[in-house]
Order: structure tokens, then sequence, then C-alpha cells
């Protein structure tokens, strides 16, 4: 990966760590505002789900599997020489009780200009993959990198894993591609959306 794919993303992290949900005046949001948006990432999560599955029904028997998935909702915006695309998910795993509610944020370099709105589904295939997902922190906060935790560039621009047991789709109007087509992305827990309780839970390095 180029530097200046990296300091996009380390510019990113800074951005969505500062970019935490927020209502319109830029203050924590109301407990009202945060339950319509916990009900609003749900929704979105379902039909993205189900965009997937229309377009590969093969995959609802290895999702229905998996000891967790996450859904992404992401914009994308290709600017000349850099794509941009910032989203918000929902990750479930099967051993907790309650959903865990992420933002996520991508940077690449790509050519033209562009707008497009996507899916990401993410497939962890143990439990362990899901914990490392979660244990990489930037700035304190949990949260997965994969540029670092689990994927590296690969030729074409694409992305490929260094953990097998992660699978990524991105799904659009055009269809299905495994894995990301540019860049990496970063994902952050929402400490708004999420309730102290799944904050307590979640998995944390041992020393």
């Amino acid at each position: 990966m180029s530097f200046f794919s990296r300091l996009s993303i380390v510019l990113c992290a800074l951005i969505l760590a500062a970019c935490q949900s927020t209502g319109s005046d830029g203050k924590p949001l109301s407990e009202q505002e945060i339950l319509q948006k916990r009900q609003a990432t749900l929704a979105m999560s379902k039909t993205g789900l189900a965009a997937f599955v229309k377009q590969n029904p093969a995959m609802k028997k290895e999702i229905e599997a998996a000891p967790g998935y996450a859904v992404f909702n992401t914009t994308n915006v290709n600017v000349v020489l850099l794509v941009l695309a910032r989203g918000e998910g929902v990750l479930f795993d099967k051993r907790r009780s309650e959903p865990v509610f992420m933002e996520a944020m991508k940077t690449g370099e790509g050519v033209g200009a562009g707008y497009q709105q996507q899916y990401q589904i993410i497939i962890f295939k143990n439990t362990d993959a899901i914990d490392q997902f979660l244990l990489t922190s930037i700035d304190g906060q949990h949260g997965g990198m994969d540029v670092d935790a689990n994927f590296s560039a690969g030729s074409g621009g694409t992305v490929r894993s260094f953990n097998p047991y992660i699978s990524i789709y991105t799904v659009g109007l055009s269809g299905y591609d495994l894995q990301a087509n540019y860049g990496g992305t970063l994902y952050l827990v929402d400490r708004q959306l999420n309730d102290a309780k799944t904050l307590d839970a979640l998995p944390s390095k041992t020393k």
C-alpha cells in the first residue's frame, strides 16, 4: 500500500473518531435520537443482507452457520485520485444478546469522479475472527482496521485477507463482489449508540 493510502487512512481515523454519532447541532444524541438511530441502523442491516442474499442465495446458509456477521451501509465518493466512503453498520455476534453498532470509513486511490451507494457484508467464520476485528484499537477505542489487522492491498487494487476466517463482500446495484475493491477500511465501535453493558462486554487485550 502506498504512503498516500496509509496517510489517508490515518487522517480518516482522526476524522471518524471525531465524528462519532452526534446530533445535527454537534451535541451528543438524546435518548430518543439514539433509539431512532439504532432502529434505522438495524433496518438498514436487514435491507443490505436481503439484497446480498437475493444476489447470491447460496450465501444464506453460510451466514446462518457463521458465529457472526456485520452489515455496513457506505456511500462511496470518487473524486479524481481519492476515494472516500463513510458509513454506519452493526455487528451481530451470536454470543451476545445485543448487536454492536459501528461506523466505517474507507480510503483508497481511484481515477475519475463518481458516487455510489453500497452495502458491505462481513462474515466471520469463527469467534476468534470476531474478537480480532473488535480488538484492534485506534486512539484508545475498540475497532478493527483491516489494513493492519487482517488485510493487505493486492494486485489490481483488490484487498485480500490475511485472515482466512473473515470474508468481505461489497453489494451494489450492479451486483456483489468478494472483498473490497480498493484501499483500506477503518471500523470503530459507536460509543453513542451502544449501551454501557455492550461496551463493557467487548473483548479486551490481555497483558
